[in-house]
This record gives structure tokens, C-alpha cells and sequence, in this order.
């Protein structure tokens, strides 16, 4: 790790951006549509829904009902962390030194990491839900891997993105 401990660096104040309060908005819209199908379909469930599926896309272990709301209530807690751990650029760890000069930089580039990150990861537990509910009901034979596989990729590339931009602004 090449960068300096926490407290010898700046503190500053970065106000939102649109781009990241939009961002914001869709991670909230996620949690929103994962929640909203549970309460639709909740008196047609069955008692048992899968809970989770194998590599090929299959349940392959069933739970109560109830634990549906496991995915929203995770991706609320992911959502309040990371929007609250965002407001503290400064203790983050970082792939560059961090400087006078580079400061503003890397905290923006970090507080992006994180608010793409937390819309991502809700999208992808809303669709999980979605794809509960449908294996559940018998809508769908599996859950789409190839989807979930691409959610994944997306995470990763969003972290490479931002690494090589760290490294840019270093």
C-alpha cells in the first residue's frame, strides 16, 4: 500500500454532485423495486421461495417465505454504510499517496467508487429478488446467471475504472 495514514491527510469539505445524487436515487430505486414485488406477490407465494441457486441457475435450497426480505433489508444496510462511510473520504484507504494537491481528486474518485458500487450491488439483490418470486411462482425454471454473471462483471469493471483513474490522478 503506497498511501498515508488517514490522519495526516486534509480534510475537505466536498458537497454532492448531481451525477452522484443520481446515482443515489437509482441505488434507492433498486431497494424500492425489491421491496415492492415482496408486498405484491406476498399473498400468493408459496410458504417455501428459493434461496439460493447454483452455478447453473437452479434453487437448489429453499427457505421460508419471510427470508425474501433478507436481499432488501441488506441492500438498505449496504445503502445506509456506504452512503454514510462516503462522507469520510479522508480515512479511506487509497492506491496512491495522498496529497495537498491530489486530495480533492482521489476523495471525489473514492466517493464515486462508492456510490456506483452501492447501485450496483442494489440492482443486482433486486433482480435476485425478482428472480426469487418468479422461480417461486414457477415464472422462470432458473435464475438468470448470464445476467447475474453480468451484474458481476460490472462491479469489477467499475472498480478497474476506478483504479486506473486513481492511479491517473495521482
Amino acid at each position: 500500500m503506497t498511501g498515508n495514514a488517514p490522519n495526516q491527510r486534509p480534510v475537505i469539505s466536498l458537497g454532492l454532485s448531481p451525477v452522484l445524487v443520481a446515482v443515489d436515487i437509482a441505488a434507492a430505486i433498486a431497494i424500492l423495486l425489491a421491496v415492492v414485488p415482496i408486498v405484491q406477490f406476498w399473498t400468493v407465494l408459496p410458504d417455501r421461495i428459493p434461496i439460493h441457486f447454483g452455478l447453473g441457475g437452479l434453487a437448489d435450497v429453499w427457505g421460508d417465505k419471510v427470508t425474501i426480505w433478507m436481499m432488501p433489508a441488506v441492500a438498505t444496510i449496504i445503502f445506509v454504510v456506504l452512503t454514510a462511510v462516503s462522507r469520510y473520504p479522508h480515512t479511506f484507504n487509497y492506491p496512491v499517496r495522498i496529497t495537498e494537491e491530489n486530495a480533492r481528486r482521489q476523495y471525489l474518485l473514492a466517493r464515486g467508487l462508492l456510490a456506483w458500487l452501492k447501485a450496483e450491488i442494489c440492482w443486482l439483490f433486486a433482480f435476485v429478488v425478482r428472480q426469487q418470486i418468479l422461480v417461486a411462482l414457477g415464472n422462470a425454471p432458473r435464475l438468470s446467471v448470464e445476467l447475474v454473471l453480468g451484474i458481476i462483471v460490472l462491479i469489477f469493471v467499475t472498480v478497474g475504472v476506478y483504479l486506473l483513474k486513481a492511479y491517473l490522478a495521482r
